[in-house]
């Protein structure tokens, strides 16, 4: 198992899905664990690369490489981790539903949805396990299309067949679908997207843990359009093996007259929340790509 070849190949997914599923999990997080040490050792590769140049910055930019390699080891067992157990639970709905902790504001926001009244985008975090808690959510009740950014790959179909097998409905951002998005917003749905994963040549680039950083704005453009609020959301694995989802307020976007000021400071109150979130659990933010283009993976 090969976690570079899972996030690329949907046949490598589709391998990776069978043993999971087949393993116990006493002997299925043991594997994990063992698969992510001889993975995070292969500095050179794309993911260790990006892991360790993301961690770098989130854990302040004079960490020690003792500490960079640690802190890389421990990112990759928690993807590992959250991986297998996705695959092993991924047909027992009810089993999913037990590993997340709905709490009275995520109940709130599950019939938010499905009242259909007003308007919601939920931007997400990846976090603990982005894909399970969403597909939880979805199978607890949650009403909501997800807009996915468009991402290269062959794995990406694959996955969001499982995803909407939940109940997802799922976008890609092409133009005609941003149109859409907006509409449906404007009529009450609920839309999950991610707000942490990297674009290439960004129009903006918003400050994030003190840096400019390549990632999307997009939903600062629909929720201004749609004139609906922003709730942020993560979630963290605790000890228990259960996921707890941490939760902002509603936030509703300043309108300036200027489009890049109001683009930035949205998007920069957006990603301050992220922030404090992803520093209750770094090692957990699971995202492989690399977002600070000024510290590029072949520096760290």
């Amino acid at each position: 198992m090969n976690l570079q070849g899972l996030l690329n190949s949907h046949r490598a997914g589709a391998v990776a899905l069978r043993i999971s599923q087949g393993i116990p999990p006493g002997l299925g997080y043991p594997l994990a664990r063992i698969i992510a040490d001889r993975i995070a050792t292969r500095r050179q590769t794309p993911l260790v690369a990006a892991i360790r140049a993301n961690q770098r910055v989130i854990r302040e930019k004079n960490i020690s490489a003792s500490q960079l390699d640690q802190a890389c080891k421990d990112s990759i067992r928690h993807i590992a981790h959250s991986y297998y157990t996705l695959f092993h639970y991924l047909d027992e709905s009810d089993s999913l539903q037990k590993l997340v902790l709905f709490d009275s504001r995520i109940e709130e926001v599950i019939m938010r949805s499905r009242s259909g009244k007003q308007g919601l985008i939920v931007a997400g975090l990846h976090m603990g396990s982005f894909d399970l808690v969403a597909q939880a959510a979805a199978y607890h009740g949650l009403h909501a299309f997800a807009l996915s950014l468009p991402q290269p790959g062959e794995s990406v179909e694959w996955q969001h067949h499982f995803r909407r097998r939940s109940g997802l409905d799922i976008l890609s951002a092409s133009i005609g679908n941003l149109r859409q998005a907006i509409e449906r917003l404007k009529g009450g749905e609920t839309m999950l997207t991610g707000v942490d994963r990297p674009v290439n040549e960004p129009k903006y680039r918003p400050m994030f843990f003190g840096q400019p950083a390549s990632l999307p704005i997009h939903y600062i453009t629909l929720a201004l359009k749609a004139h609906v609020p922003i709730i942020v959301m993560a979630s963290i694995l605790c000890p228990d093996g259960r996921y707890r989802i941490l939760s902002s307020d509603y936030i509703e976007l300043k309108h300036l007259p200027d489009r890049r000021a109001e683009s930035l400071e949205n998007a920069e109150m957006i990603l301050e929340i992220a922030t404090g979130f992803i520093r209750q659990a770094p090692h957990q933010w699971a995202v492989y790509q690399p977002v600070w283009p000024d510290f590029a993976p072949s520096r760290v």
